[in-house]
């Protein structure tokens, strides 16, 4: 009886490990999925400035930007 209370601990535990090793899967997933999209983004952001001929005015702005956390907003932005 004690061998197979055993048992059924272990099948649980197992089954507990299974199911969070699921979860993982699926959010690491998720950021994989968001990693390739932005990196997609990213490469047309880079195209775009490149094709606009903007690529002195994007140095310019990453070299002397600073984040303006005093506005309204709730949330902070990059601005001269």
């Amino acid at each position: 009886m004690a061998k197979n209370n055993k048992v059924i601990k272990e099948q649980r535990i197992y089954q507990n490990l299974q199911e969070r090793y699921q979860e993982m899967n699926d959010f690491l997933l998720g950021l994989i999925d968001d990693h390739k999209r932005s990196e997609e983004d990213l490469r047309y952001l880079s195209d775009f400035i490149h094709y606009k001929k903007l690529d002195e005015e994007f140095r310019y702005f990453k070299e002397h930007a600073h984040e303006d956390v005093d506005s309204e907003l709730p949330f902070s932005y990059l601005v001269l």
